[in-house]
């Protein structure tokens, strides 16, 4: 298993705005956390577009949270980041001939949710406090 670059920019960001508690733009947070602007612009999006942070426009604009840390868990994140099925039947079992009896794909199941249950019990601001 790999966290794509994508879950580990935007929990990064997301630290970043939340330490901040202000307005911050995606050239200041690049240059903060040494990633091009131009890369997380598309991953502010997603954020945005999930309800976890909110752009303003303007001189002054930029991206802020929407919700407090302490609401925002890393499960919310990885959700809209990553594919948690660690298996393609676990998504789609009509793509296994064996997805109804294979003895792995239950492995497979009760991993997937041990990691959400995992992701799901640590909050972002869990993560700034380094409370892990």
């Amino acid at each position: 298993m790999k966290i794509s670059t994508r879950l580990r920019y935007s929990s990064r960001l997301l630290v970043a705005l939340a330490e901040r508690g202000r307005v911050a733009s995606t050239t200041e947070l690049g240059r903060e956390l040494g990633v091009s602007p131009l890369y997380l612009r598309p991953i502010a999006l997603d954020l945005e577009k999930h309800g976890l942070i909110e752009s303003l426009r303007g001189a002054r604009g930029g991206y802020r949270l929407v919700q407090s840390p302490s609401s925002i868990t890393m499960l919310d994140l990885a959700k809209i980041q990553e594919n948690l099925n660690l298996v393609p039947c676990l998504r789609d079992p009509s793509v296994c001939p064996f997805s109804q009896t294979c003895k792995t794909r239950k492995l497979w199941l009760k991993l997937r949710k041990c990691i959400e249950e995992f992701l799901a019990s640590i909050s972002l601001e869990d993560v700034i406090k380094e409370e892990i």
